[in-house]
């Protein structure tokens, strides 16, 4: 249970978000190597707790879930026995001691096509009411801002305005004139 504290308050300092679970693929004396499921992604990490308790990270592979697509996690056994995973052009090298590459590979790609489904479902009545009715309000602004009546009326007001000072233009000018 040390273990877990220690990868709640890391995933809390480090990722600024608590940790949705945890899956631990190594704990052996003061070694830490999990998989952490955030709320947008999914973490590895190779790390020791040091003798205050504290988690010390010496490699992760953080795989968002904004640049994740099916498939997209490779889980490969090397020449030395060890489990190199890989996202991108990123990756973690852990221990094979007590589990298979592919569990890890299905473990992250089960979070990650999880969080894909939270993301796609339906939200309730009280969101898609309040959805259709900021649309609602959107539509009616332009509508009032394309209205050609304003426009028109505020054309023959400027006409109207343009031939009074015209009008009083051509007034001054005679009585200008008249008094020369």
């Amino acid at each position: 249970m040390l273990h877990r504290a220690a990868i709640e308050s890391w995933t809390n300092d480090k990722w600024g978000q608590p940790s949705v679970q945890i899956a631990e693929w190594l704990i052996e004396d003061n070694i830490v190597q999990a998989f952490i499921r955030l709320q947008r992604g999914a973490l590895i990490i190779d790390a020791s707790i040091d003798e205050t308790g504290h988690l010390r990270c010496k490699n992760h592979l953080h795989i968002p879930f904004d640049q994740w697509n099916p498939g997209s996690i490779q889980a490969n056994r090397t020449r030395d026995s060890r489990v190199r995973f890989r996202h991108r052009h990123a990756e973690i090298v852990l221990s094979a001691r007590f589990r298979a590459p592919e569990w890890g590979q299905a473990l992250l790609e089960e979070w990650l096509m999880a969080q894909r489904g939270e993301e796609t479902r339906p939200k309730s009545s009280e969101q898609r009411l309040a959805t259709i009715r900021r649309s609602k309000a959107s539509i009616e602004r332009y509508l009032e801002q394309s209205n050609l009546d304003y426009a028109s009326e505020l054309l023959a007001t400027t006409k109207s305005s343009l031939d009074n000072a015209a009008f009083e233009l051509g007034r001054n000018r005679a009585i200008a004139e008249s008094e020369e």
